[in-house]
């Protein structure tokens, strides 16, 4: 089931991201460096990936705790990358700035439109981390 959130409403603190390893697949380097300021400020730890490709390279390497996927990286649709979270059960928040792209994923994960805050994103991804 495709969630849309303009504004995660949680209870959640993003400070709750504290000690987790955060992985970031997004292509743009202003938003992911925005991301990664973000979640130093609440504590996690973050890798950056631009691409379906690498971001996979990294998933085999290292365990994360959850990520922030970007809809449209420069290998194409972050398809590969949802379908490898999702196997393994592990968080993860979708922001997109083209939401007719996200019609044909199943996923039950946040949906984000963008423009939307790095804090607002964290937010959502606290919601979902455990």
């Amino acid at each position: 089931m495709l969630q849309i959130a303009g504004s995660p409403q949680s209870d959640h603190k993003a400070g709750e991201l504290t000690g987790k390893r955060i992985l970031v697949v997004e292509d743009d380097p202003v938003i992911a460096v925005d991301y990664l300021f973000e979640l130093k400020s609440c504590g996690a730890s973050e890798a950056i990936e631009p691409s379906n490709r690498q971001a996979l390279d990294y998933l085999a390497d290292h365990a994360v705790d959850g990520a922030i996927v970007d809809v449209c990286l420069q290998d194409g649709c972050c398809t590969p990358v949802l379908e490898y979270l999702m196997a393994r059960h592990i968080p993860f928040v979708v922001v997109s700035g083209d939401m007719f792209a996200m019609r044909h994923m199943a996923t039950d994960a946040p949906v984000l439109s963008k423009p939307v805050s790095s804090s607002e994103v964290c937010l959502a991804l606290s919601a979902v981390v455990d």
